[in-house]
Order: structure tokens, then sequence, then C-alpha cells
């Protein structure tokens, strides 16, 4: 069972009793001050003294990714000062050959840690070699991964350590190799490293404490936890981890949802421990590539040549899946777009990926005859010539042409930026004003109402927010993962306070 540890710079008394004090009522089971900024000469025992929880200082070099610029005699009476004002828990670099005399007798946890900020080394097993060379020691191997596929070996040193003899935590920083934190702890690191709250990390990657405890639940991860996630680039902005880790726990699952950022999805998959990987979810640009590593298609994913979701059977069997398409056709129903007479009306829909096939294929069953505009089309020809689909550049004139009685938009464009920011300004094609009644369903569904939706309502169409979508094919992908399918008020009320909550 993972204990939380809450990393705080240390600043002053005021300001840093105040974050141990949120960490504490966040949930963490300890708090770690960083002293690299503490002044030599201020007196720790009114901080530490006053701190409910217990202390674990780290004093980190610009080497180490720290900032402690003092000579090495000046850090250990740093060091010696803060175990004398009560501080429990002591961190040391690989490199130091000092260990502290003061305070020994009541040292609760003694940290021998390695960091890597430039990448991963190779020798990660000797790494570990070294640092559990004392009795009792907990082993910290800290790296650097500029793709989460990078992190694959330490992945492997976690999924090989021997947790009861040599305690160790290893994990990668980096802005999307966060995950590995978390997976640290499901595969038995004894500490998961957080920040006291949003903005205040003290190393890249850090989640809050709050997030750790809760959504994530690292203290009840175990060897026995089932594992489930989103393969993608982008994938952080995702609600997938906010959905699919608050039904679990609704049904009383013992499992863990992350998103998966990565240039590499075969790579990453392979660093997964595959005997408890359950399910994924995939999302833009690898919908094509990872139909391909899937054993067997479902139906709907045979027909697109696409998925957004891969199930991992026991006995190794991959299937693939794609609930995109009843995604689109609950969104639409919801506004009242139903079954036609075959041909009967045209569809248009904006793009030509696998996202856009979905909705192209969607809207092929309810009888609407349907094109697909977009920059480039080649790769989507043998699509639409198997499924009768049209296909056009993506123009003002195409579309307006075609008078379409439904519109899905099934490019990125108009979104939320992998930043967070969204640009309120774009839109997949300018200029085009929809018919009074025209139905308009935007795949995008942060922010709820891009700039394209709003146009289009003021224009008199039927807007249709993709959270509408992004509700409804999760139903599909929750029962696929759990076997139970929820409605979906339940996800609505599970998404409670996000993007995709509001009706």
């Amino acid at each position: 069972m993972a204990q939380i540890v809450a990393s705080v710079f240390a600043e002053g008394v005021e300001a840093t009793l105040q974050r141990a004090s949120r960490a504490a009522m966040a949930g963490a089971d300890w708090v770690e001050l960083r002293l690299d900024r503490w002044p030599l000469d201020q007196d720790l025992a009114p901080l530490i003294g006053s701190i409910r929880l217990p202390v674990l200082v780290a004093i980190r070099t610009p080497e180490d990714g720290g900032s402690f610029r003092g000579t090495a005699q000046e850090r250990r009476e740093l060091f010696h000062r803060a175990l004398s004002a009560g501080a429990v828990g002591i961190d040391l670099e690989h490199w130091e050959q000092w260990t502290p005399s003061v305070g020994l007798a009541r040292l609760r946890l003694m940290i021998r840690s390695f960091h890597s900020v430039t990448g991963v080394p190779k020798d990660l097993a000797l790494i570990q070699d070294r640092l559990c060379q004392s009795q009792g020691t907990v082993a910290k191997i800290v790296v650097t991964a500029h793709d989460l596929a990078d992190a694959a070996p330490v992945m492997a040193l976690m999924q090989s350590a021997d947790q009861r003899t040599r305690p160790t935590v290893a994990f990668a920083m980096g802005r999307t190799s966060w995950p590995t934190r978390i997976l640290a702890a499901a595969c038995g690191a004894p500490f998961v490293y957080a920040s006291v709250e949003a903005g205040e990390e003290t190393a890249p990657g850090q989640l809050p404490v709050s997030v750790c405890a809760g959504l994530y639940r690292v203290r009840e991860l175990s060897a026995a936890t089932l594992l489930y996630g989103l393969l993608g680039n982008p994938a952080l902005h995702s609600l997938g981890p906010v959905l699919h880790n608050r039904v679990f726990r609704r049904f009383g699952l013992d499992a863990l949802y992350l998103p998966f950022e990565t240039a590499r999805p075969e790579a990453v998959l392979a660093m997964l421990p595959r005997g408890r990987l359950r399910g994924m979810s995939v999302t833009a640009p690898f919908k094509e590539t990872l139909a391909g590593q899937c054993h067997r298609l479902g139906a709907e994913a045979a027909a697109v040549g696409v998925v957004n979701t891969m199930s991992f059977e026991p006995h190794g069997l991959v299937v693939g899946h794609n609930t995109d398409i009843q995604g689109v056709l609950g969104a639409l129903r919801s506004r009242g777009v139903m079954q036609v007479e075959p041909g009967s009306k045209n569809a248009v829909v904006l793009g030509t990926g696998g996202a856009a096939r979905a909705a192209a294929f969607a809207l092929l069953r309810i009888g609407y005859a349907v094109t697909m505009l977009g920059r480039s089309l080649d790769l989507a020809l043998p699509f639409a010539q198997h499924h009768k689909v049209k296909l056009a550049a993506m123009t003002n004139e195409a579309l307006s042409a075609l008078r379409p009685a439904v519109v899905v938009n099934a490019t990125p464009l108009g979104g939320a930026k992998p930043s967070g920011a969204a640009d309120p300004e774009e839109r997949p094609v300018e200029g085009w004003t929809p018919e009074p009644g025209t139905a308009v369903l935007d795949m995008v569904y942060q922010p709820r109402m891009t700039r394209f939706l709003r146009d289009c309502e003021q224009a008199g169409a039927i807007a249709i927010p993709g959270a509408e979508m992004f509700l409804s094919q999760a139903c599909a992908q929750a029962e696929l993962f759990t076997g139970r399918r929820p409605s979906e008020e339940q996800l609505r009320s599970l998404l409670s306070g996000t993007a995709a909550s509001s009706s």
C-alpha cells in the first residue's frame, strides 16, 4: 500500500506551514520539505515542530534537479538541523558518502535516491543495487522520459522489484510521463510523490495529493489491480480517466485507468504488465494503426477499419471494437435525428480520419446519403468506395451545395489544445452557414460549445455538443470494460463539474 508524500519547497515558516496543513487536509501521509532554498541561518524548529504530519527532508543540488548551491558541509549541517528539529525521514542522493548521526534513534525513513534529469540510464538494475546496499533503505530512482515509451526500463524495473526485501520507488518525470508515478504504486512502490495543489509542483509531473488519493486511489492499488487506459497523441486532456475511474469505483472494481500520451503506442502497450492489462481506449491518431494490433475485430470495427477500444482477454486475445458509431447515433437521437428513407437526405462528415469513418458509417446506418469532406482524401478512398460514400474537398462551396440535413464535425478543429487553452476562432469550414433546422454534431467536447457550434446555433441549426457523443460511446465502452452498462445519466452524474456534465 503506497503512502502519499506531499513535496513542498520550504520558503518561510508561515507559507510552508500553510502548504503542509493543506497537504494534510488533502490526504497526504508525509510532507517532504525541500530545503534547497531554506536560508542557512534560519531556525528550522518552529517549522518542523509545527507540522502535523511526519516530515521527510531533502536537499537537491542542480545536478539532481534541485537548486541548493551551498557547500557539501553546509548541506550536511542543514540536514543535521532538520533532524534535530524533529524530521523523521531523510533523502540522500546516491553520491552522498555521509550518513547523519543526529536523529538516528527516531529516524523512520531513510531514502537513497538517484535522479537523471537528461534521460533514462541503461543500468537501472545496477543503480538499484547500489541504492539498496544499506538494510532498511528505500531506493528512489527518478529519470526523465521525453516520450512515455522511453520509460519502459523503469516499468520493467518496477515489475521485477521485490518490495519486501528491497523497497523501491521508480518513475519518470516529464509532461507525458506522470502515469508512471501511479503505475509504480500499482507495482508495489511504497510512496507516491505529489504536489499540495496544481501549480505547486516541486518536480515535473507531480499530481495533486487529492488526485492521487481520490481519482487514482493510490493507497488501494496492488498487484491485483487491473489496468486500463487511453492511448493517443494528445491524450492528457481527456475526460476518460475521470469517467472510467469513477465507474470502476461505483461498480466496486479494483481497476485503474490512466492516460497514455505517446508517439509510440505499440511500445507503451509492450511496457505495461500484460497479465493485468484488460482494456484500452484509443484516440487519434492511432485508431487505424492499433486496429492492426488486434487479433480480431468486432463487426463495427471491421466495417470501418478503425478501433477506439481494445479488450485484452485473459488468455491473450486482443479484440478491437468501435463504440464511436454508437456514440454518434446516441448523440443524434438525443436531439431527434432518427432513421430516414435510404438516400432521401444528405449528411456531411467533416474530416476523413478514423472518427470521421465511424460517423459516416453511423449516418449510413440510419439512411443518409453521406459525403465526407477533407483536405486529404486518399486514405479514406478504400472506405468510401466500399461503403458508397462520396468524397470532396472541405470547402464552403462543397458543403453549401450539398444542403445537408446533418453535419458532423469529426476534425479536432476548435477543440482544447494540449496546453489547455482553446482557440475560440477555429472552425473546420469558415463562412458556411447552415439552414435552419440542420442538425450539427461537433465531436469536440472540450470546450462544450465550440465556435462552430455557437455559430450554427445562432443560424437556427440544432447544435449537438460532442459531450453527448462522448457520454453515449462511453456507456458502450464501460460495458466492454466492466461487463455492466451504466446509463448516460449515471455517467453524467459521475462527470459532474466537468465539460461533459451539463445537459
